[in-house]
């Protein structure tokens, strides 16, 4: 019977750049993948930590704690350059919270007046919990968000984000271009060198 791998998330634009990366950079290819939607109903755990790494090793633990299962978990977000932390850790709270990613840009752009683009970064932290190993990996990529979302592929955030060197939106490129531009991608990349 091969082992199994959770994958700590319900997100399904998530769950699939998951599977990419572990199977791009051959992470655990011999366990067997499972999600969060396929467990008892355990619920979800509470994101309240500081970073986007704690955030991350918080969902890995919770579901290892419970399952017994090396789970893999990522948090991910974006802070705009000349606003401090934010929105940061609660980059889907604040969506949530405001009803969509179109209205965070809304509020976000209306405190800078007639402007086209703002300055940013976007994280994305992988914990990986196992029987006796932990590890927790940052990727970033900078760039700059737009107001008004532009493409229709990914998810999330991915309209309102041009990464360095790129002219396109994350949602105008194809699936493999962003796959290998992303913050998600920098840090499975971390974690392949780790493992």
């Amino acid at each position: 019977m091969k082992n199994k791998l959770l994958l700590g998330s319900s997100n399904k634009g998530k769950l699939n750049e998951i599977k990419f990366y572990l199977k791009y950079f051959s992470i655990y290819l011999d366990f067997d993948l499972i999600t969060t939607k396929e467990l008892n109903n355990f619920g979800e755990p509470i994101e309240d930590a500081l970073t986007f790494q704690e955030n991350a090793e918080i969902k890995s633990q919770y579901y290892f704690n419970l399952t017994g299962h090396a789970t893999i978990s990522d948090d991910s977000g974006f802070i705009i350059d000349d606003m401090g932390n934010y929105p940061g850790v609660k980059t889907a709270r604040v969506a949530k919270k405001l009803g969509s990613e179109q209205n965070v840009m809304n509020d976000i752009f209306s405190k800078f007046g007639n402007i086209s683009h703002l300055n940013a970064t976007f994280f994305c932290a992988v914990s990986l919990v196992t029987d006796n190993k932990k590890y927790n990996c940052l990727g970033k990529v900078k760039g700059k968000m737009i107001s008004q979302g532009i493409g229709n592929n990914g998810f999330g955030y991915d309209p309102y984000f041009i990464p360095e060197q790129s002219e396109k939106t994350f949602a105008e490129m194809q699936s493999d271009e962003k796959l290998k531009a992303s913050h998600r991608f920098q840090a499975f990349k971390i974690l392949s060198s780790q493992i």
